[in-house]
């Protein structure tokens, strides 16, 4: 007799009464982290706001790098130039600006120029122009990069027609540091370590209390089967003890498929028990038959092991299946990262996507598989297009590594890629990487689709 070991359910709750115990400690990391980001976020905002009450002079030569954002920098002009640069967004122009004593220094702002500095400007470009009253320009004092000081070198010597502004004594006529009328002091305030314990918060938040929902409802399902297989248990306690009782009939026994019976010299000559059209089912009760140990029992017919039939539960089994090929696109950039062709990856998106639709669903049917299949076919499109974003940002990165610089190129995604001429070579490797996921999860998907309920 094949003796199969029994459903310890006592055990199994034990093991989900640990989930829920960790879950609750990773949740109460989470909001531990959060209340710590809400900290410093509130430092940082005291911070700001004691800067923004302080006010100073703007100096092109003084370092900017330790003290321009402790106060308002303000600087008055009576001339301004046409942009001479522009960050890669076109969100960010660069002009010079001149002082009452016609100094000149660089000033960032955002968008075109409004009507209100074109007599600025003509006091700059036109002869006789009258002079403006002055302009105060507010902002912070950062330091000069070292892309807008070589287009500054060139615009100057063309502004001046003559070539007296080089590398070498750029510092003596247009200091180290720009005014920066995009951005307010903020002190030395670091809302990077709020946003850093923020997103840990978050991050910790839902993942304690999802594995907390699942082990509740693990737990609660666990409980219900336990409970149904000792009820279904008593009533085939008591057709044993009645066979011919037709309110005991095995028909009444919730739960199980109907099959074929068959005599069981466990039960006497005369007992017959049906095995269901899955040929098990297990119970958990306390009746006897010979078989088992302790309160946990397995039953057997002719040495096949009862036990009931799972449902599948499909929504957490599609929740599953997305996490569970989450994990191949991460394996796919980080193969196309080392300069690999990512398209096998998507053997493993499949691969995690039918174990991550079992795990949460309980089993895995035809219905899943096919789900599972269609996820992971979307994943393979998803991973191709985040690795052309993640190839688009780190071109950008060089000039400016922000949050805004990927939300810029998430939002312009088809432009970029039409500007960078890259539709071609998005297409090629989409086609790979479906061709080499087919190729090699041929095998697998013949299965899929060929998957019939037992």
């Amino acid at each position: 007799m094949n003796k199969v070991k029994p459903v310890n359910y006592k055990k199994e709750k034990h093991r989900f009464n640990v989930g829920i115990g960790a879950s609750v400690f990773v949740l109460t990391a989470g909001l531990i982290f959060g209340l710590t980001g809400l900290f410093f976020y509130m430092d940082a905002i005291g911070q700001a706001a004691a800067a923004q009450k302080r006010e100073e002079t703007f100096d092109p030569w003084a370092d900017s790098a330790r003290n321009g954002r402790l106060s308002w920098m303000t600087g008055k002009i009576i001339g301004l130039t046409e942009e001479f640069a522009a960050d890669f967004k076109e969100t960010y122009h660069y002009y010079f600006a001149f002082d009452e004593d016609w100094y000149p220094f660089i000033v960032k702002m955002k968008g075109a120029l409004g009507e209100e500095f074109q007599p600025y400007e003509d006091y700059v470009y036109e002869d006789g122009a009258q002079m403006p009253e002055p302009m105060t320009l507010t902002g912070v004092a950062i330091p000069i990069e070292e892309d807008i000081r070589e287009f500054a070198i060139e615009c100057l010597n063309l502004l001046y027609d003559e070539e007296f502004i080089t590398e070498d004594n750029f510092e003596d006529y247009m200091g180290v540091s720009l005014l920066d009328t995009t951005q307010k002091p903020v002190g030395r305030a670091d809302f990077s370590a709020g946003a850093g314990f923020a997103v840990l918060g978050v991050v910790f938040t839902a993942v304690g209390l999802l594995c907390l929902v699942l082990n509740i409802m693990n737990r609660n399902r666990l409980e219900a089967e336990e409970r149904k297989v000792k009820e279904n248990m008593r009533r085939v306690a008591a057709w044993q003890s009645n066979p011919w009782d037709d309110h005991q009939s095995y028909e009444d026994t919730a739960g199980y498929d109907r099959g074929t019976y068959q005599e069981n010299p466990g039960y006497g000559s005369d007992s017959q028990i049906p095995l269901g059209s899955q040929g098990t089912w297990q119970s958990g009760g306390g009746v006897e038959s010979g078989q088992g140990t302790g309160g946990d029992q397995t039953y057997y017919v002719n040495g096949v092991k009862l036990t009931p039939l799972k449902k599948s539960n499909m929504f957490l089994g599609i929740i599953g299946a997305i996490g569970g090929s989450l994990i191949g696109v991460v394996l796919w950039l980080g193969i196309s990262f080392v300069g690999f062709i990512a398209g096998i990856a998507g053997f493993a998106m499949l691969k995690f996507a039918l174990l991550g639709y079992e795990k949460l669903s309980g089993r895995l049917d035809k219905k899943g598989a096919v789900i599972s299949l269609v996820i992971a076919a979307g994943m393979v499109f998803f991973a191709n297009v985040l690795d052309y974003v993640v190839t688009i940002c780190r071109a950008f990165f060089q000039w400016e590594a922000s949050l805004d610089t990927v939300l810029y190129v998430i939002s312009n995604f088809g432009t970029l890629m039409t500007d960078a001429d890259c539709w071609g070579g998005f297409a090629m490797n989409l086609i790979i990487g479906y061709a080499l996921s087919i190729w090699s999860s041929f095998q697998l998907i013949g299965k899929i689709l060929r998957y019939k309920e037992s």
